[in-house]
């Protein structure tokens, strides 16, 4: 599995470029050119996103170097997609301004 960057608020995880159009498009009604033009590429595996310390287990949170705002920690894209099995497209993290 990768992860692509839709735009400034979600990530999709899927096999390929293609398949997280096709499942973002259908998942939260965006149009081809609407995807197209705020599609920001695969991103690597290794970069971070915020997960609530509520979601790991206590191995998982004695592994953390770094806790965010006091519930936050950062977890990498292959430790999340590894900790949930994913194995089919879906949006694997979002952000609200």
């Amino acid at each position: 599995m990768k992860v692509f960057k839709m735009n400034d608020f979600d990530w999709v995880c899927a096999e390929n470029e293609q398949q997280a159009k096709e499942y973002y498009k259908k998942e939260c009604g965006f149009d081809d050119w609407e995807i197209d033009d705020d599609f920001g590429g695969e991103v690597s595996l290794g970069a971070t996103m915020l997960t609530n310390m509520d979601d790991l287990s206590i191995e998982q949170l004695k592994e953390r170097q770094e806790i965010v705002d006091g519930n936050w920690v950062r977890q990498t894209f292959s430790e999340v997609i590894e900790k949930e099995q994913i194995v089919k497209p879906c949006i694997i993290a979002s952000t609200e301004y």
